[in-house]
């Protein structure tokens, strides 16, 4: 799905920005999952689990937070370290470098072909946007409401230990429901794929039984969004993802479809 360079890299930058921010530090997105699921996938398949090409943030802000609380607050800090410290450029809501794909290196100054360059993107993702978020922050950030459930309750994420740092990474049933919620307006195919792997992955490789995690998701998601999301998929997506994580395609088909029962 992605290229081996892209999701290496992309671990690589995931442990410097993990090591530079201050903890705890809440990760979501398609690394979420990979802490979720991979350790049962590679005993499964004798491989990792499918990396990601970006890195996802998530901060809690509250929906009536004033200037200057937004001012000192986890986004306004670790924003300060992504682009002062390690450098990242803004872009629209996101944050980025550009990564020679033949060296590795970063690419500061020079014309290098578009065919050389991955960008590598860190995505800050949050739960709720205050009214005069844009007069500090001076862009529009990707918000998630669902994400208030790992930061208001420990019962809906789990507390790692990695890169010498505090994690907190939503529960199965919580990055499911996201996934779900995300896969309804996906425009780029192989997001939906991964989407679609993803969702596959946090049901079967996660440790509970795939009916037991669908009926915990539904406690986040209501159930006509599920199906919503669910007719977006058709036998050619199943295909596809069903090749990224070596399962057959009625499988994978049978395991999503537990979210509809």
């Amino acid at each position: 799905m992605y290229a081996e360079f892209e999701t290496r890299t992309s671990y690589e930058y995931l442990q410097e920005v993990i090591k530079s921010l201050e903890d705890p530090i809440c990760i979501l997105g398609g690394w979420a999952v990979f802490f979720h699921v991979n350790k049962n996938f590679q005993k499964s398949q004798g491989r990792p689990y499918l990396g990601s090409r970006d890195i996802d943030l998530g901060f809690h802000l509250d929906k009536n937070m004033a200037l200057e609380e937004m001012k000192s607050s986890a986004l306004a800090k670790d924003v300060d370290v992504l682009q002062n410290r390690l450098k990242f450029k803004p872009i629209s809501f996101r944050f980025f470098k550009e990564i020679h794909t033949e060296t590795g290196k970063e690419i500061e100054t020079g014309h290098v072909p578009s065919h050389f360059i991955f960008p590598m993107y860190v995505d800050p993702i949050v739960d709720f946007i205050p009214k005069r978020f844009k007069e500090v922050f001076h862009f529009q950030p990707i918000d998630e409401p669902l994400l208030q459930f790992a930061f208001k309750d420990k019962a809906f994420r789990e507390e790692l230990e990695d890169f010498n740092k505090r994690l907190w990474v939503p529960k199965p049933e919580l990055l499911a429901a996201t996934k779900i919620n995300a896969l309804k307006g996906r425009d780029k195919g192989h997001k939906k794929i991964k989407d679609i792997c993803d969702i596959f992955a946090l049901l079967w490789y996660s440790g509970e039984k795939p009916q037991l995690i669908s009926k915990k998701i539904r406690q986040f998601t209501p159930k006509g969004t599920i199906k919503k999301a669910y007719g977006t998929i058709k036998e050619k997506d199943y295909e596809k993802a069903g090749s990224q994580v070596n399962h057959d395609t009625k499988e994978v088909k049978k395991v999503i479809e537990t979210l509809t029962a």
